[in-house]
């Protein structure tokens, strides 16, 4: 499975789960982690993802979040919980964020039934 990035200038791939993509578990792992240069300017990230759902799932939420260099944080949910069998995208999200920001892309949930695989893309700017 190929994902594009979206259609901005100075774009580029900062993390990615790659073709074997990652699966859900009985736990809350992160996956993916950006830390943006910290150079005086605002940066702009975008995530881009597909989750499987093979056997419906009980919890497996799935969530982006950035933390400022303040310490202060924004989350937003990239797949939610509890999900029939299917095949889920979601994305472009995303959101600018200041320099020295670490962006995460995480499971929020435990997954306690149920089968999940997930491909993912961060990019950023």
């Amino acid at each position: 499975m190929t994902l594009t990035p979206p259609p901005v200038t100075g774009i580029a791939l900062q993390a990615s789960t790659g073709q074997a993509g990652v699966a859900l578990q009985n736990g809350t792992p992160t996956f993916l982690t950006w830390n943006v240069p910290n150079d005086g300017q605002l940066h702009r990230f975008y995530v881009v993802s597909s989750l499987d759902v093979t056997v419906a799932e009980t919890g497996g939420n799935v969530q982006v979040s950035f933390t400022l260099p303040d310490g202060s944080a924004g989350t937003f949910a990239q797949h939610g919980p509890n999900l029939a069998v299917s095949t889920n995208r979601s994305g472009p999200l995303g959101a600018t964020v200041q320099p020295g920001s670490t962006v995460t892309i995480r499971q929020s949930t435990a997954l306690t039934a149920g089968t999940a695989q997930m491909w993912a893309d961060l990019w950023g700017e």
